[in-house]
């Protein structure tokens, strides 16, 4: 007598040693969404074999500015974990319903020293709009931070799978020594540094600048945008409240706006947040990068016209 089998439950085939399909078996891994590029790549350090780690936001746009469409906002729905960064960077999370049981806040153990920010709108090369008014969001270049993040990620999968709780603590422990390094470096640099003014294209330096000292005053520019007088006219302005010789970009500038600057005596140097995937390396690569970029500010000239 021929058996259909596949119409039996799973729970039977299971009882009879009959073997899952390969598909039902990877069902049993629980989904793990991030809402931007740094907390997938904790999750990718510190995952075992029992996670299936999912990136869907677009890389081509800033995860903090984001929207997802209605698919994307269903696999979110869907997630048994969904990481997020708080420090209110998931604006579209305020308009979206998801469980609450999935959501791990992964800034709040130091959510009492967000920090708030003034900001006026600014338009973007690709037409969007938007402000970096309220709380200061790019919470993980401060390392220490992004240790604290590190650790909010494993202890919900610490809870999730306890049986790989041994190996989870082993990957977090080789993870918080890498950031433990960069918190360093970065110390180190600040205080060699000193009070030196330093302007930034951006608004999103905050933590970077108090987390080591840095006297960091922002514009509100983008690294290929076409420079105009009067974006000449606001960094002479601030230039003369605020004297700097180095200014920080979040990516490699165009060089037309490299020669723009340098015609006032101001430098460039990239520092990039990396809030979306890389186009080459990994987060942990990037941001060695950017305390290389800095540490080798301290070998040239304090003038770079010299």
């Amino acid at each position: 007598m021929h058996h259909n089998l596949s119409r039996l439950p799973a729970f039977l085939l299971l009882s009879i040693g009959l073997a899952l399909p390969t598909g039902l078996a990877a069902q049993t891994k629980k989904v793990v969404q991030s809402t931007n590029y740094p907390l997938h790549y904790f999750a990718q350090r510190l995952a075992g074999a029992s996670f299936q780690l999912d990136y869907i936001v677009d890389p081509e746009e800033d995860p903090a500015f984001w929207k997802p469409d209605t698919e994307a906002i269903a696999a979110f729905q869907k997630a048994d974990i969904v990481l997020k960064n708080g420090a209110d960077y998931e604006k579209w999370m305020e308009r979206a319903s998801l469980r609450r049981a999935p959501l791990v806040d992964t800034s709040k153990a130091f959510s009492s020293n967000f920090i708030q920010v003034e900001g006026k709108e600014h338009r973007h090369g690709d037409g969007t709009v938007h402000s970096h008014a309220g709380t200061a969001y790019t919470t993980w270049i401060d390392f220490s931070q992004a240790a604290q993040q590190a650790q909010a990620v494993a202890a919900r999968f610490r809870q999730t799978d306890p049986a790989d709780a041994a190996a989870i603590d082993e990957r977090l422990s080789a993870l918080m020594g890498e950031l433990a390094e960069l918190n360093g470096r970065m110390k180190a640099f600040g205080t060699a540094w000193g009070d030196k003014p330093l302007v930034a294209s951006h608004p999103i330096y905050h933590y970077l600048a108090r987390a080591y000292g840095l006297a960091i005053e922002p514009l509100e520019w983008e690294p290929d945008m076409e420079m105009e007088e009067s974006d000449l006219a606001d960094l002479k302005a601030l230039l003369k409240k605020h004297p700097a010789k180095w200014m920080i970009w979040e990516e490699e500038p165009t060089p037309e706006n490299v020669a723009a600057i340098a015609e006032l005596g101001v430098g460039s140097v990239v520092f990039d947040p990396c809030a979306n995937l890389p186009e080459e390396g990994d987060w942990l690569s990037m941001m060695q990068a950017n305390v290389e970029a800095f540490e080798n500010l301290l070998a040239l000239p304090s003038d770079p016209q010299d």
